[in-house]
């Protein structure tokens, strides 16, 4: 069993809850399992749901942090800019330079941020996904 269908099957329960609902995609995933595999791999193919579903949940807490990666390194930069550009501003021939860099860093830097706080949302409702992915699998594992 290749790990193709596995995480089709992942991707049809978090399209179809991102769009219709928690039952018609806990439905709709449950549909798919039974149809794609016969009785005597269900229990495997669910077993190898879960364990991927808490791998995905595993990697996406490490991505999770706003405070790692790229982002933080360009908030850095934005604000040096900034720094860089108030002292500008004291100076009386470079004060329009310095208006000018200062506002340019606070306008990327709040764009910046709002980038960061989309994408921290989005991870977290992907996680709480396949949280629910895990709790179906259990469900129908010990049932």
């Amino acid at each position: 069993m290749n790990i193709g269908t596995i995480d089709a099957a992942l991707e049809t329960y978090v399209n179809e809850r991102l769009a219709k609902g928690k039952e018609k995609a806990s439905e709709r995933f449950l549909a798919y399992v039974y149809l794609k595999h016969g009785s005597d791999e269900i229990l495997d193919f669910l077993l190898k749901v879960g364990g991927l579903a808490r791998c995905y949940i595993y990697c996406l807490k490490i991505v999770e942090n706003p405070l790692k990666g790229q982002e933080m390194g360009w908030f850095a930069a934005m604000a040096a800019m900034g720094v860089y550009g108030s002292i500008l501003m004291a100076v009386d021939e470079s004060r329009s330079m310095g208006i000018f860099l200062l506002v340019g860093a606070l306008v990327h830097a709040w764009s910046l941020l709002n980038m960061m706080v989309k994408k921290w949302r989005a991870i977290g409702v992907r996680i709480s996904i396949y949280k629910e992915i895990v709790q179906i699998v259990e469900k129908e594992l010990y049932r």
